[in-house]
């Protein structure tokens, strides 16, 4: 079937049918699907974790839980979402090279402080956010990059853009961002980021607890990667790209 006859019914069955699991090719223990959630909203909702506000997906994404067991503690209230004391922010961090190969190092050996190419970017300006007086020191630091809403990750800003489709079958390309909840206590805010990023220093302070996707049309995918060049530095570097030695068994 030509790809220009394949309507929203086509995307549904793409989306019921898709298997996180085998696509990514990680451990089906790795994932729980009670944490999967279909956005329906229109516009992205203000919510607030953690004392933190954040801007939820909206319709389009849909959400792949993961087994929070494998990032920490399911008693504890970190994930909480009712304001209870101990519940964490929610940020999300993007992936734009090497893709699948990222998200295998995250999943297999969590995340890292980025130490590659562009990693200064923030790290020597000014912590503005309301931790700042928390910390000896008044930059912020080397550490995990991520942002309050999704948006920021996939606007094309200077022909940047911080997410790189990737395809899934003849017809369809995908998107994708962790979602994840921060130790309010341990986010930074960089004077130049405009609020519209973050810098958790120690990366046990970031637990993943979904894969965020969306599912692209063959076309708009090609409108992307037109308009973007994904050889330029990007203006927000995230995990550093090792992988020499991914784990074979899942280690947090």
């Amino acid at each position: 079937m030509a790809a220009s006859y394949w309507d929203e019914s086509n995307l549904e069955r793409v989306i019921e049918t898709f298997n996180p699991s085998s696509f990514f090719g990680l451990p089906t223990d790795l994932f729980d699907r009670k944490g999967d959630l279909r956005y329906c909203n229109t516009k992205p909702l203000i919510l607030t974790r953690g004392d933190w506000s954040y801007y939820t997906p909206f319709k389009g994404w849909v959400r792949y839980g993961l087994n929070i067991e494998k990032f920490g503690n399911s008693g504890a209230q970190w994930l909480a979402c009712d304001g209870a004391r101990g519940e964490w922010a929610v940020g999300f961090h993007g992936l734009r090279r090497d893709v699948l190969e990222v998200l295998k190092c995250i999943a297999f050996e969590g995340f890292k402080v980025f130490s590659g190419k562009n990693s200064e970017w923030g790290t020597t300006a000014e912590d503005v956010g309301p931790n700042a007086s928390l910390f000896s020191e008044k930059t912020c630091g080397k550490g995990v990059f991520l942002t309050p809403k999704l948006e920021y990750l996939t606007e094309n800003v200077e022909n940047c853009r911080l997410t790189k489709p990737i395809q899934y079958n003849k017809h369809f390309y995908l998107e994708l961002a962790l979602q994840c909840r921060i130790h309010p206590k341990n986010i930074r805010v960089p004077a130049c980021a405009g609020n519209q990023y973050y810098i958790v220093n120690d990366p046990k302070h970031v637990r993943p607890y979904g894969i965020v996707i969306y599912f692209l049309t063959a076309e708009k995918a090609k409108t992307i990667f037109d308009g973007n060049n994904y050889d330029l530095k990007p203006a927000i570097p995230f995990v550093e790209h090792r992988t020499d030695h991914i784990q074979q068994s899942i280690s947090f």
